[in-house]
């Protein structure tokens, strides 16, 4: 499921991926991802993986993920990854030519310095 965070507000979309991720998690989120994108021009996304915390992603969620990144590709201002390895590290790297606006990997640790680059 995605946990929306507490600092979600104005073109910051805050979560925290955890439990097993269905397709209704995409529908939640791109509600949300959609009533931002018509309120601000650019969207901030940050999201917390920690891949201990995650009993499973369903083939539908994943199809919904591609093209929840495809849909707001141009929205994207910035995307801060928070994670506790190198699979969080390589995603972010990987899905850079994915996204227009700057992508970062900030390790669990750094958090805070994730949440202060996002919303500055």
């Amino acid at each position: 499921m995605f946990k929306i965070l507490d600092f979600t507000k104005n073109n910051v979309i805050a979560f925290r991926a955890e439990g097993k991720i269905e397709k209704t998690d995409y529908d939640k989120l791109n509600a949300l991802l959609e009533k931002t994108s018509r309120e601000y021009d650019k969207i901030r996304l940050y999201l917390e993986i920690d891949p201990s915390e995650i009993e499973g992603i369903e083939p539908l969620a994943l199809w919904e993920d591609f093209k929840t990144y495809f849909r707001y590709f141009n929205s994207l201002e910035k995307l801060a990854i928070i994670g506790s390895g190198k699979l969080e590290e390589g995603i972010s790297k990987t899905i850079k030519p994915f996204v227009s606006g700057e992508v970062k990997y900030f390790p669990e640790g750094k958090a805070t310095e994730a949440k202060e680059w996002i919303e500055e």
